[in-house]
């Protein structure tokens, strides 16, 4: 319901008589009214009384007018003017006896709401002796008038600086803090919230300038680049930077030096200022050259041929670790490949190349400081032949693998004369001679054979040549599944393989002895054998073997026996619970298990048709009454499933444990026992446990007692049933804390204390007042102290003098209100405490409040 305000004025509207409303005459037009306003302001806040007028262009004596908001008839006396204290849309009438204008026009008030001030200010921190201003501002074209506050403290100009909407600062070490701003409008009663706080840290010493160097090695080499940064330890802002070496000067927090040289050595120094305060620290730069390598060759001997091994070394003195290496060959810079290899200081070319002569020299690079490096070594030549000859090994069958008892014949060849040659077996010498034949393989034939061909001092290794000699493969029979007994209509899938290419061999099936051939249940595709549904009749002893596609007398020995057996039925699977319980209770564990007799099962759960798990075992660890309903198993291997019976599951909530307090409140109050009683109303028997902040207590009585200290009575209490018997114990009670009923009482005693005091300064106010009267002459007595504005433009003396003149009746009655404001405070004192003692205890668990206090 919109509530509003309506101040009725006292004004006096003279108007005049007309000749026809003396004699009589018929009833006047009243004319259609105007509403205007008394306030000139544009800008209307919602804190302002409005005054409105009800205006007629003609003059008549005894018109009333009816007063209109929102179209909802106000009840105004049949005043001329209202005061409206909310916006909305005005209307009014005039009207004499049974002559009533229309109503006039509507005219809407709108009140606006108060703007909200703004502090604001670059600054956050300062340091003493610094000046610091604040501005508030507030949105509008109003002019204000401005107040300023720190905490809750007024600030006043003789403390400080303030003009307009400025307050400055001349920062001392206590003038932190936050602060804050209001704004009232000149010549009217508007006047805003407070702003929200701005922050002002001061900090009580002089700012700490901290240096640092990046990199922040003790030496610098040239070339690489240095960082140097200037900050102030407490974080601080609008500081100027300056950096002066020598004559040379930066204005920057960074000094930067992006190439290092020699000159660049020596002392730089930092300044750092903020409005008039100057600070400076200085630090050392050590610029120094980069160390220079040696280039080494690592053999005797300067020239090689291809395939050789060449290493050369480039080596620094001092830390070797900081330092990787870059190479070069008639001047250009080289990257490993596959035949060239850096790693540490070696270059390695593991085999030679013609491409591989060259100068070669190299340069170290820092290995953390990037852009470091040396100057390039001395060049060293080196020399690679263009080519070597090699030896030709060759073998007359290429069959990978020979089987036993087949001619093995190896022959090694080098163009040109003079060449002798060695033959290597897994690099064992056996023989020398250019042809090596094996008549009749076997097994220890196989390994790894080459030759290698000697002129001088010169040797040259032929290529490998690998030789497997086997016995033909055995083939192996597997069944394609984790089990080999099988149900009705399952699909049923053998394999036959053999190690090796699978095009070379065709496979033979044998069922109890006798080769099978496909009919209508058993098909063969390549290695495997296939089922597609399987029936009793199929059970048997299978095996197979290969059989050499291309090499025609090759065959495998039959595979050992593997036995397949079908059932002649289908069980189902045995769905079980771990505990039979009926019901289980809440946060129990509960197992249930689906077992199938065979192999390869997989197991899905459901509950109520709903699918749950995918174990053969399904675990509730810590079962909730949702969990009740009806479950089931399904066993499922390949394409085929079985579902097991039904089972039900009844899940119950734990009986609950209320803590309840049987202390009085003084008994707490004065340092004695706090008492508390745990029970479980199910007609069992309970023993009970205690916690205090969640560490369980010693005791199992029903009851716990503690001395009532300060500790005891802020700390949490909760409790909770124990049994021998399922359910093994109770749902754990409601915390309860006794500080929070005292800190309650404690309040009620306070309010109470300050009604009484209130009624004791007013019972001996009105002593006083009765002692120190001076009797007079005794006056009428005004019905209303208030006065209206009329008549106090007439009355010489104030409402308090009148008063004091008065009678002893008023004596009489300043006892008379004092006895009823003492019995209407001893009412609410006593409607509080029955509301209060009647209220249950504001803890969940259905405590119980003190009682006669």
């Amino acid at each position: 319901m919109e509530t509003f305000k309506i101040i009725l004025l006292t004004v006096a509207v003279c108007v005049q008589v007309t000749p026809q409303e003396s004699t009589g005459g018929p009833p006047i037009q009243i004319p259609k009214p105007n509403i205007s306003k008394n306030s000139t302001h544009e800008v209307l806040y919602s804190t302002e009384t409005v005054t409105l007028h009800c205006k007629v262009s003609i003059r008549a004596s005894e018109l009333q007018y009816d007063w209109y908001k929102d179209s909802v008839h106000l009840e105004t006396d049949h005043q001329f003017s209202i005061s409206v204290t909310n916006g909305g849309s005005y209307e009014c009438k005039a009207k004499n006896g049974s002559s009533e204008s229309e109503k006039s026009d509507s005219y809407t008030i709108t009140l606006q709401d108060l703007p909200e001030p703004q502090v604001q200010s670059d600054w956050t921190e300062a340091f003493p002796g610094e000046k610091v201003s604040l501005q508030c501002v507030i949105p509008g074209s109003e002019t204000w008038t401005y107040m300023w506050f720190k905490g809750s403290e007024t600030i006043s100009s003789d403390e400080t600086s303030i003009k307009d909407n400025t307050l400055t600062l001349s920062v001392k070490s206590n003038d932190g803090g936050p602060y804050m701003c209001q704004a009232k409008l000149k010549d009217r009663t508007v006047e805003t919230a407070k702003s929200k706080a701005h922050s002002l840290t001061v900090y009580g010493s002089e700012p700490t300038v901290v240096l640092k160097q990046d990199p922040s090695y003790l030496e610098i080499y040239t070339g690489e680049q240095v960082k140097l940064t200037c900050s102030i330890e407490q974080n601080t802002s609008k500081w100027e930077y300056k950096w002066q070496k020598d004559s040379v000067e930066v204005n920057s927090q960074t000094y930067t030096i992006s190439n290092a040289t020699l000159d660049r050595n020596g002392e730089y120094t930092c300044t750092i200022s903020r409005r008039g305060m100057t600070f400076a620290k200085s630090t050392k730069l050590n610029i120094r050259e980069p160390p220079r390598p040696e280039l080494s060759i690592e053999s005797e001997w300067k020239s090689f041929y291809p395939n050789e091994t060449v290493t050369l070394k480039c080596a620094i003195d001092g830390d070797s670790n900081e330092w990787g290496y870059e190479w070069f060959r008639n001047g250009h810079q080289l990257s490993g490949d596959g035949d060239i290899s850096i790693s540490g200081n070696p270059l390695s070319i593991r085999s030679a190349k013609a491409s591989h002569s060259g100068q070669y020299s190299c340069r170290g690079k820092h290995l953390k400081r990037t852009p470091v490096t040396t100057g390039q070594t001395g060049a060293l030549q080196l020399h690679v032949h263009d080519n070597t000859p090699k030896p030709d090994i060759s073998k007359d069958q290429w069959f990978e693998p020979f089987y036993t008892g087949e001619k093995i014949q190896l022959g090694c060849n080098m163009p040109g004369d003079g060449w002798k040659y060695d033959w290597y077996k897994d690099s064992k010498p056996f023989i020398r001679d250019p042809m090596y034949i094996i008549h009749s393989a076997s097994p220890s034939d196989t390994g790894v054979y080459h030759c290698t061909a000697k002129r001088g001092n010169f040797s040259v290794d032929s290529e490998t040549l690998q030789v497997r000699v086997e016995e033909p493969p055995q083939p192996e029979l597997s069944i394609e599944s984790e089990w080999k007994t099988f149900y009705p209509n399952e699909k049923v899938t053998l394999k036959c393989s053999i190690d090796g290419d699978s095009n070379e061999w065709g496979y033979e099936w044998f069922r109890n002895g006798h080769q099978l051939s496909g009919d209508g249940d058993i098909s063969f595709s390549g290695n495997t054998l296939s089922i597609r549904s399987a029936k009793a009749s199929h059970s048997g002893q299978y095996s197979c073997r290969g059989k050499h596609l291309k090499r025609t007398p090759v065959t495998t020995g039959q595979t050992e026996a593997l036995q397949l057996h079908i059932h002649d039925n289908t069980p189902t699977p045995d769905i079980s619970k771990d505990q039979w319980f009926e019901p289980f209770y809440t946060r129990e564990k509960v197992q249930l298990g689906c077992n199938m007799t065979g192999d390869g099962w997989k197991y899905d759960w459901y509950k109520d048709s709903k699918p749950l798990s995918t174990d053969p075992t399904f675990t509730i660890n810590s079962a909730s009454p949702s969990d009740t309903g009806v479950y089931h198993c399904t066993a499922k291997r390949g394409n085929f499933s079985v579902d097991s019976e039904t089972l039900q599951v009844q899940v119950q909530a734990r009986p609950p444990a209320v803590l309840s307090l049987e202390t009085e409140l003084s008994d707490i109050m004065s340092g004695n026992i706090l008492t508390l009683r745990c029970n479980v109303s199910d007609g069992k028997q309970w023993s009970y446990a205690w916690f205090e902040n969640e560490k369980q207590l010693n005791g199992s009585s029903d009851m716990y007692k503690v001395t009532a200290t300060e500790e005891t009575i802020k700390s949490e209490f909760k409790c909770k049933g124990i049994r021998t018997e399922r359910p093994l114990y109770s749902a754990l009670s409601e915390g309860f804390t006794a500080n929070n009923i005292i800190l309650k009482r404690k309040i009620l005693l306070a309010i109470s204390g300050c009604v009484i005091c209130c009624i004791v300064f007013l019972i001996i106010g009105c002593l006083v007042l009765r002692l120190t009267r001076k009797p007079e002459k005794k006056e009428t007595v005004q019905d209303d102290l208030f006065f209206s504005m009329a008549d106090s433009k007439n009355q010489t003396a104030s409402p308090l003098e009148e008063y004091m003149d008065n009678s002893p009746t008023e004596m009489e009655e300043c006892e008379e209100k004092e006895e009823l404001l003492t019995d209407r405070v001893s009412d609410v004192n006593v409607d509080v405490v029955i509301k209060d003692e009647d209220s249950p205890a504001a803890e969940p668990n259905g405590l119980t409040s003190f009682k006669g206090l």
